[in-house]
């Protein structure tokens, strides 16, 4: 601004420089350095009144240009953030933690169908079929989970929680042949053990079930589901101190029918 100013002062002043000189001429000899020093003071403070006169013009104009950018821009509506499938994926988590489960699915549909990063889509898969359990849509479930595992076949847990779809469905071989290739590849799960201990019970296998039981103990002892069916298999078979035991100890763990069973069959007894 002190910048504009100073070249409007000089620029007025070398307008009226040539008036200075011709006024010299016209007067005589002994009166020209007065009128001359007199002529160049008015000469200055005229030059200063315009370039002050046109810097606050300038500043005006300016102003009046910044308020109408301002307006202008604020009429505008705030640009939407990109979409991407990571950022959508996060989204559907926090749907899917809010219980909105049918909500985290349309998300992640169309997480799905933008996402350009192949080590991406097995968890996008995996999520929309955790979702869709949820809502008890075990086969799109089934769908997802293998695709999952189509992107990814070293991830034991894509293949253990299909396998429970397919529990879920009561495809029971289908779902043992998850649960037994989920246990070569991690070696031991207290849980993988309880249900193909179930699934020995369900094809009669008593034997077989009790041991699947009794290793899903030995991985957990402080697991109360194993303890409360194999004490279920033993009243079956009539071993009965072994079946109260076991009911007692599953009871003790917090199993919600235990309890119940140990006073019907082992109470006073």
């Amino acid at each position: 601004m002190i910048l504009l100013k100073k070249v409007l002062i000089l620029k007025h002043t070398i307008l009226y420089l040539p008036l200075l000189l011709f006024y010299q001429n016209q007067n005589s000899y002994h009166m020209r350095p007065l009128k001359s020093i007199g002529f160049f003071l008015l000469l200055i403070g005229h030059s200063i009144l315009v370039a002050q006169d046109s810097t606050s013009t300038t500043t005006s104009d300016t102003s009046t240009i910044k308020q109408s950018h301002n307006k202008y821009f604020a009429q505008l509506p705030a640009p939407e953030p990109e979409k991407n499938a990571e950022t959508l994926m996060k989204e559907a988590i926090v749907h899917f933690d809010g219980g909105r489960y049918q909500k985290s699915i349309e998300i992640l549909d169309e997480a799905i169908d933008i996402n350009e990063f192949p080590q991406l889509m097995p968890i996008l898969h995996f999520y929309r079929a955790v979702s869709n359990v949820k809502v008890k849509q075990y086969e799109a479930a089934i769908k997802d989970y293998t695709k999952a595992i189509e992107f990814n076949p070293k991830k034991s847990k894509y293949i253990y929680h299909r396998g429970l779809a397919h529990f879920q469905l009561s495809q029971y071989e289908l779902a043992k042949k998850d649960f037994q290739t989920t246990l070569v590849m991690d070696g031991g799960n207290a849980d993988i053990y309880v249900k193909l201990a179930f699934l020995k019970q369900q094809e009669n296998d008593l034997k077989g079930a009790i041991e699947g039981y009794t290793k899903a103990i030995e991985f957990n002892p402080k697991f109360a589901a194993p303890y409360y069916y194999r004490g279920l298999i033993y009243l079956q078979v009539l071993l009965h101190d072994k079946a109260c035991f076991d009911l007692q100890k599953a009871a003790d763990l917090g199993h919600p029918l235990a309890l119940r069973q140990y006073d019907k069959y082992c109470a006073g007894k």
